[in-house]
């Protein structure tokens, strides 16, 4: 009677199977997504299937049942009537297959419900069929990979109990993201300011109008009639204005232009014209020799703020990188811990089916230890399954702030986010030096040092301009005019007509003794110029460790994924082997009563084995990730451009197409142009052309500098 049952049961059990890989494997995708949209859908469409995501109280799968345990039950059962109870589960009826399916159409929301997403078909089999041997046969971790495990239809459906679900892929999730998160906006804000420095310093050479006016009116005891000539006081009433321009020119000449007029009356006798009117065009030029001359001493302030508008570039550009991958980071491990509850789920699906059989055989071969021991272990699944529960709404809460999007906030916990994108990315022939020669020629942090040294020898350039004595010339012209009868009109003519120019022409110069202050801010550029160029090398080096570090990562991922992938294929074995050997043997005592514990270890095995698998995947796409994040392609390869449209100094982020950067040739991050004033100069742009004008000059020295 024992062998006839336990071949019985044989066939029930083995419907609860190992769950295989399906057959059908879905197109490769790469860890930054194909371009698509994301679906939004209600929970209500499930209602009206009368389909419910929650635990529900189902009876064991009668799929694959052997027609005779109908009549071993029906004897069980008259028996012992309570022998048989209804067993709490978690997998779905045979209506399995339209639980996981996105609904047709979904009302829009956003932009994110502009198309619907491809629907899956549904599985021919329940998603925890019994691998046949064949199955088992081509489980091999090659298999393994290629393959689409029975948990990923499952992964892209319905699992939580909110009222609505979205589903979204990667590309969907980038253009989100670049459009709607704070962060991103406010770093291309800081680097708009940069932009912005470069305009107000080159405003200083733009010439200024200069206007002034005013009435004035003497009212003075005098104390010797020369100057009167008889009044006691002084009386004298003026007006005078002046228009003029200054411009400061980049090689550091200042000019001056003014035309003065006016009038003037006086009580003095001797005040000839009475009522006077006069005029006078002065031009004033001063012109630097020595010391605070030239264009580069001049412009320096424009240079560094160019310098400074090209740092910040880069930290966008690494800023960027970083919120980016910090994203895709949070969608990935989204998907890692949706699989692991799946996974887990199936775990306490396996434990209830063999607590169902325990359950019906109580009084025939089983006993109150064998039912201990699964509600033992169920519980703790139980809290694992809790646990990861909580992990996949922190980790939905994190995707929804790193994204920014409006929508996703509002709905709060409302929504289940359901991320649809391959983890089963193929693995890509590296090569280690060619990873180098890129990263050193598209870091971001290698063009932002190299800016700083730039920046540096533009320092030590000026410090050692500021050695020389300051020697100007001073030149200065002038017309003068007058009139009677407040003519003034007549007196800018006769400024013209009538005598010549004035002219004065001077020298100024000063040295301070010594030279003590200027000296010390020249060694202190020189030596804030070679530590510049000790970071320079340092920061080559911690790109080559990163990128050599990033490199030997993604191998090792690739390896474990492989490894991984023969780990499941052997715990599905095992666990297939362990449910022969308890259906055989099963019992309440002696030696046998350790199957149970084993068929309950195995089960926990595979799903660790498969929670390992899927964390290796993931772990692998993350590892490329960082690599071309350490190499500074992540953008080049995710199709993410900065961009500063024309002469604004507004910085956009755009998403074109993404682009393999293996095939671009070997040549610097472009360097946006430098902000213009108008559309005839580029400020900035012929200092930084020339790089003579910021190099350390070999012959100076950190002693006493470059005497004059």
């Amino acid at each position: 009677m024992f062998a006839v049952s336990t071949t019985v049961l044989a066939g029930y059990w083995m419907a609860s199977g190992a769950d295989a890989a399906d057959s059908g494997a879905r197109s490769r995708t790469s860890f930054w997504g194909r371009r698509g949209s994301g679906t939004i859908a209600s929970g209500d469409a499930r209602a009206d299937r009368n389909e419910s995501p929650s635990h529900e109280i189902v009876k064991p799968y009668t799929d694959n049942v052997d027609a005779s345990f109908e009549a071993f039950l029906a004897a069980v059962s008259q028996k012992d009537g309570s022998a048989i109870a209804p067993v709490e589960t978690v997998v779905p009826d045979e209506s399995v297959g339209r639980l996981w399916n996105i609904p047709a159409t979904a009302p829009p929301t956003d932009r994110w419900t502009a198309t619907a997403m491809p629907v899956a078909p549904a599985r021919a089999t329940p998603p925890h069929a019994a691998i046949t041997p064949a199955e088992r046969s081509a489980a091999t971790p090659d298999a393994a990979i290629g393959e689409e495990p029975w948990w990923q239809e499952r992964v892209h459906g319905y699992l939580l109990d909110a009222p609505n679900y979205l589903q979204f892929d990667v590309a969907t999730m980038l253009t989100d993201t670049l459009q709607s998160s704070p962060r991103i906006s406010a770093i291309s804000n800081r680097t708009s300011i940069a932009y912005e420095k470069i305009i107000q310093q080159d405003a200083a050479f733009d010439p200024a109008v200069l206007l002034e006016t005013g009435v004035n009116r003497v009212n003075d005891p005098v104390g010797s009639t020369l100057t009167t000539g008889g009044p006691p006081r002084l009386i004298q009433d003026s007006w005078t204005a002046n228009a003029g321009v200054r411009k400061l020119t980049r090689q550091g000449t200042v000019i001056d232009l003014s035309q003065e007029v006016g009038t003037l009356t006086s009580n003095s006798i001797f005040f000839d014209p009475a009522h006077q009117g006069n005029s006078r065009l002065n031009l004033s030029i001063t012109q630097p020799l020595m010391a605070t001359s030239g264009k580069v001493y001049n412009t320096r302030l424009v240079t560094a703020a160019s310098i400074d508008s090209r740092i910040a570039w880069q930290q966008l550009r690494l800023d960027l990188e970083g919120h980016l991958v910090e994203t895709l980071t949070a969608f990935w491990r989204l998907h890692e811990r949706r699989s692991h509850y799946v996974q887990q789920l199936a775990l306490i699906e396996r434990g209830e089916r063999i607590g169902a059989i325990v359950s019906a055989r109580g009084d025939y071969d089983s006993g109150p230890l064998q039912a201990i021991k699964i509600q033992r272990r169920l519980a703790s699944d139980n809290d694992r399954r809790i646990e990861l529960r909580a992990e996949v709404q922190r980790l939905q809460v994190r995707l929804k702030t790193l994204v920014g999007s409006p929508l996703l906030i509002s709905l709060d916990d409302s929504i289940e986010l359901i991320p649809t994108a391959q983890p089963d990315f193929p693995e890509e022939s590296i090569n280690v030096r060619d990873c180098i020669v890129r990263g050193l020629e598209y870091r971001g942090d290698v063009q932002a040092a190299t800016e700083q040294l730039a920046s540096a020898g533009l320092d030590v350039n000026v410090t050692r301009n500021e050695l020389m004595p300051r020697l100007n010339a001073v030149i200065e012209a002038y017309l003068a005019g007058l009139s009677s009868n407040n003519n003034i009109g007549q007196s800018w003519v006769n400024q013209y007509t009538d005598g010549g120019p004035g002219i004065t022409a001077a020298l100024t110069y000063n040295l301070p003794w010594g030279r003590r202050a200027a000296k010390s801010r020249h060694r202190e550029a020189q030596l804030r110029y070679r530590q510049r160029g000790d970071e320079l090398r340092d920061a080559l080096l911690t790109a080559r460790r990163e990128i050599e570090t990033s490199v030997i990562r993604v191998k090792a991922g690739a390896d474990l994924r492989r490894s991984k992938a023969a780990t499941l294929a052997a715990a599905v074995r095992e666990e297939a082997v362990a449910t022969k050997r308890w259906e055989m043997l099963a019992g309440d005592g002696g030696p046998t009563a350790l199957i149970l514990e084993d068929l309950l270890e195995t089960q926990k095995r595979r799903t660790e084995a498969e929670q390992s698998y899927v964390s290796a995947q993931v772990n692998y796409i993350l590892e490329l990730i960082s690599l071309q994040q350490a190499m500074g392609t992540f953008l080049i390869r995710e199709g993410v451009e900065p961009i500063r449209p024309g002469n604004s100094t507004a910085v956009e982020v755009l998403q074109t197409a993404p682009i393999d950067e293996r095939q671009l040739s070997l040549e610097t991050w472009a360097q946006p142009l430098p902000v213009s004033v108008n559309d005839e100069y580029q400020s900035g742009e012929s200092l930084i052309a020339e790089p003579r004008m910021i190099e350390l000059d070999l012959n100076d020295n950190l002693n006493g500098g470059t005497s004059p």
